[in-house]
């Protein structure tokens, strides 16, 4: 009687090897391409050193414009032009007295060319003029409401007395903020702003006559 052996199931035959070799080129097969697929996201992904730049990058990167301004001259142009300013009603109502009309006008007149030397010194060191920065600050050499509220609130006969008492401060000041300027400003063209403002001042200040 013939024995027919009987296969051992902990040893694979013969025909089990095909099925597990398939199975290890597939799984090597699937790693290749998770491998390729991360290969390219990556290359994707980096940007290339000779790749340019964005448009707005090179605008972030660009120096800022160059002020000829330090902070003395700016706080000097900004304050200057709120001073010299807020003086103007002062002379409208000085020029209602006879007496004291070639003055009112001299000041006025003077006023307004220094507020566009100002102005144009403001501007042109890369700067802007800021008109609420100051407003209604009680500042030496400022003319605030209430000081043109108290001169309009007097007797017509004390008027002009107590315009020519604001002015006086007023010029005060503006004298004392123009001689700051010259010793610690730096732009040019503020400094001579400044100059021009401390004679014609200083000259206006000495004709105030005495009431």
């Amino acid at each position: 009687m013939t024995t027919v052996p009987t296969p051992d199931p902990g040893r694979p035959g013969r025909d089990a090897t095909p099925a597990v070799s398939t199975d290890i080129w597939r799984r090597a097969g699937a790693v290749a391409v998770v491998l390729v697929a991360a290969i390219v996201v990556v290359v994707l992904w980096a940007r290339p050193a000779h790749e340019p730049a964005p448009p707005g990058a090179a605008a972030s990167s660009a120096p800022a414009p160059v002020s000829s301004l330090n902070p003395t001259d700016v706080a000097f142009l900004q304050l200057m032009i709120s001073l010299d300013n807020s003086a103007l009603p002062l002379f409208e109502i000085l020029a209602a007295d006879p007496a004291l009309a070639t003055l009112a006008g001299t000041g006025a007149d003077g006023h307004r060319a220094e507020l566009a030397a100002l102005r144009a010194a403001l501007t042109a060191g890369g700067a802007v003029e800021d008109p609420g920065l100051h407003a209604g600050h009680d500042l030496p050499g400022m003319v605030v409401d209430a000081d043109l509220a108290a001169v309009r609130g007097v007797p017509a006969g004390q008027r002009s007395a107590k315009a020519l008492e604001v002015l006086r401060e007023h010029l005060t000041g503006t004298t004392a903020l123009a001689t700051n300027e010259g010793k610690a400003g730096a732009d040019p063209a503020t400094k001579a702003a400044a100059a021009q403002i401390l004679d014609a001042h200083t000259k206006l200040l000495s004709s105030l006559p005495a009431m």
